[in-house]
């Protein structure tokens, strides 16, 4: 007997593009799940989506971790690929709602396990505003665990797993992430019920004092103020991004994060590969456009030949960086930043794959949502139900781009850029 288990993209409200989605012929949804991160994964931000195929089901991926809690075997497996990598998950529990309207109360545990020796990882949640709500702790048996607080009723998460006070990473040893969920009777405590954010102070100072001495904060900065010294780039100590992890929204964080991260690590970078092409830019000031379709112009006190080295060596080593950095520090909604990035990754992609001769202008989506327009091999793939992630995430950028192409047009993706403007040895993002 053959089980279908259909899988809906989260990207627009948790339906389906074109007429039905993607189904696999191979999985059953209480099968085990071994989800992997896989190679080439952007998923450095909590608003990236990207496809992780199953090692048990060749023919069945997904963006969301929820598919782990169907099988208590069932879990991923990721890879941090640096010391300075985190990986972000989305986790959808839509269940919470349903068992609400039933008076059911569920305990859900997250755990990080098969931590590689030697090395030290945290694993963070946060909610759908971006607050943190929980932080794993050590169970004794060299795994991490944390329970969801009942007061927290959003059903959209983010799991987020780095190394801890920037220690070392192994690159090559995976870690896993379990999830599992327990039922119960809900009794009723209308007594001592507190508001979320009674709630979301007390679980903070709670961790804040779990902390070890030498990592609690005992400045007297706010968390604004800290978020604004890193975005500075001024090198935060571990006891001040001990605070901010507890203390600071995800979204808030990641932006400063990124500015600072232009500062302290992007621009000395372009500075040493510019200068050993025979380009000073201490002293000097030039802007730098990046286009969609990763061609950079630079503008600014520069000679013409100096220009079109700096082109040479920006577009060559840099290019992915400058856009990453842009789109991390901006303040696009979700639907926005998916939109920017589906229509860069799909142009990339078939710039490689065809040597240019394709575009999306290609493009062609009837009304079952079958992609014609490319070459017949890769049309076959992209409408197979037996294509790997990669060509499924392809294939739902597709889809998302036409519905909004209908609507909108694609001027303003087409011709979409990000801008910065460094003078002497700042950086800074021109919106």
């Amino acid at each position: 007997m053959n089980y279908t288990h259909y899988v809906s993209s989260p990207m627009l409200n948790g339906s389906h593009y074109g007429k039905k989605g993607f189904a696999s012929p191979m999985k059953e949804l209480n099968e085990q799940t071994v989800l992997l991160e896989g190679c080439g994964n952007k998923n450095d931000s909590y608003r990236q989506k990207t496809k992780y195929d199953d090692k048990v089901d060749s023919y069945y991926s997904t963006y969301d971790l929820g598919i782990l809690l169907h099988n208590s075997d069932s879990y991923l497996e990721g890879r941090l690929d640096s010391n300075g990598d985190v990986d972000c998950y989305s986790f959808f529990y839509g269940q919470r709602n349903f068992y609400a309207k039933m008076g059911i109360g569920t305990k859900l545990t997250i755990r990080l396990e098969h931590i590689p020796e030697g090395c030290d990882y945290d694993l963070v949640v946060y909610d759908a505003q971006g607050n943190q709500i929980g932080i794993a702790k050590e169970n004794g048996d060299g795994s991490k665990e944390l329970t969801l607080p009942d007061w927290d009723n959003s059903d959209r998460y983010t799991i987020k797993v780095e190394n801890h006070g920037g220690a070392d990473v192994n690159i090559e040893e995976p870690y896993r992430i379990r999830i599992a969920e327990e039922k119960y009777q809900k009794q009723a405590t209308a007594d001592d019920r507190q508001t979320y954010s009674d709630e979301m102070e007390r679980l903070h100072r709670e961790q804040y004092h779990s902390l070890p001495e030498e990592e609690r904060y005992a400045g007297d900065k706010s968390v604004e103020e800290l978020l604004e010294k890193k975005a500075s780039g001024e090198l935060l100590n571990n006891q001040e991004e001990a605070y901010l992890k507890i203390f600071a929204n995800l979204h808030d964080y990641e932006r400063a994060a990124a500015y600072g991260r232009i500062q302290n690590t992007l621009l000395p970078k372009m500075q040493e590969a510019l200068e050993e092409a025979g380009i000073d830019i201490l002293g000097k000031a030039c802007a730098i456009e990046l286009d969609v379709y990763g061609k950079i112009t630079v503008t600014g006190d520069f000679t013409e030949e100096e220009k079109r080295r700096a082109v040479s060596v920006l577009e060559g080593q840099f290019s992915e960086e400058l856009w990453d950095c842009h789109m991390q520090a901006s303040d696009y909604t979700k639907a926005e930043f998916n939109r920017i990035n589906a229509y860069k990754e799909l142009s990339g992609f078939l710039g490689k794959a065809t040597g240019g001769r394709y575009s999306w202008d290609n493009i062609a989506v009837d009304g079952n949502g079958k992609i014609s327009g490319l070459p017949k091999g890769m049309c076959q793939l992209l409408n197979s139900q037996e294509s790997n992630g990669r060509y499924e995430q392809l294939r739902d950028d597709i889809l998302m781009l036409c519905d909004y192409a209908r609507v909108h047009g694609m001027e303003a993706l087409s011709g979409y850029r990000v801008k910065y403007e460094v003078t002497g040895a700042y950086m800074k993002i021109v919106n």
